[in-house]
Formats: C-alpha cells, sequence, structure tokens
C-alpha cells in the first residue's frame, strides 16, 4: 500500500523500471518515517521541559489542570485517529484489484456426433489436445520386443 504523496510514475513499462518505481516509493516512505521520528523526539523534548516548567510553576494544582488537558487531547486525538483509519480504508480500496467473477466457463469437449461418450472418455477429453497419456520409458522398443516376443510363444503353432 503506498500513499498518495509517494506515488512515483516512469515512462518506461520494462520490469526494470517497475522495480525502480516500488524501490524509490519504498524509500521516499522510509525517508518521510524517520523525519516524523525525527519531529516527534524534538516534541518530546519540548513538551517534556513544558511539564516540568509548568509543575515548577503551579505547584500542587498541576495534577488537575493536567487531567483537565489529557481529556481534552483524547477528543482530539479520538477525532485524528479515526479520520486515519477512513484514509488508510480508502487507499486500501483503490489499491486493491477486485477480481471479475461473472465469467462464464464453457464445456471444453461438445459432443456434435451420435456416438455417446462414457465419463471417463469425457473426462479424458477434457484434459485437451496437449495432455500426454503415458510416459515412455528408457528402453519401451526393447521391453515391446520381449512382450511381442512372449505373446507370439503363447499363440498356437497354426496362428
Amino acid at each position: 500500500m503506498i500513499p498518495k504523496y509517494a506515488n512515483t510514475k516512469f515512462a518506461n513499462t520494462s520490469p526494470a523500471a517497475h522495480i525502480t518505481t516500488k524501490k524509490a516509493q519504498i524509500t521516499r516512505i522510509k525517508d518521510e518515517v524517520k523525519f516524523l521520528y525525527k519531529k516527534k523526539e524534538k516534541l518530546n523534548y519540548e513538551l517534556y521541559k513544558a511539564h516540568l516548567k509548568a509543575a515548577q510553576e503551579w505547584g500542587g494544582m498541576w495534577e488537575t489542570i493536567l487531567s483537565s488537558i489529557n481529556d481534552s487531547l483524547d477528543k482530539i486525538m479520538e477525532r485524528k485517529y479515526s479520520s486515519l483509519d477512513k484514509k488508510i480504508s480508502k487507499l486500501i480500496q483503490t489499491q486493491t484489484v477486485k477480481q471479475n467473477t461473472k465469467a462464464q466457463f464453457y464445456p471444453r469437449v461438445v459432443n456434435k456426433t451420435n456416438i455417446p461418450f462414457t465419463d471417463d472418455e469425457l473426462t479424458l477429453l477434457n484434459k485437451g489436445l496437449k495432455y500426454n497419456l503415458s510416459h515412455k520409458r528408457k528402453h519401451w522398443l526393447s521391453n515391446l520386443a520381449l512382450e511381442a516376443e512372449a505373446a507370439i510363444t503363447l499363440l498356437h503353432t497354426h496362428e
């Protein structure tokens, strides 16, 4: 899932261009995350200094003031996270490919003759023209000669 700000497009449609596009998008996202973490660290440090200064200035009243601030911040954060969840779900919907489920399949074999086929014959025909019935063994010709000779010896002499 790639956010809109990280989307990059190249005119070339080769596989190498697709790989480069993907890597550029991922690098852009990683850089953005690193920048945001640095920004968060700086804000946390400034907030810590302001918290210490306010606690020193207000004394015992600071706990009441802090709980009031936290309650209002929780409401704001709840609204912010719900809007972010909506954005993520919208991104997921736009970037997922919906498969067409209305495909109609036709039978592979249509019998246009008067000859009825058995179920085994139909399953064999449905496998297609390139279906290989069996794999010939390495010495199939010598085995065929031996089998033919054995069959001939079992016949009567007048046959």
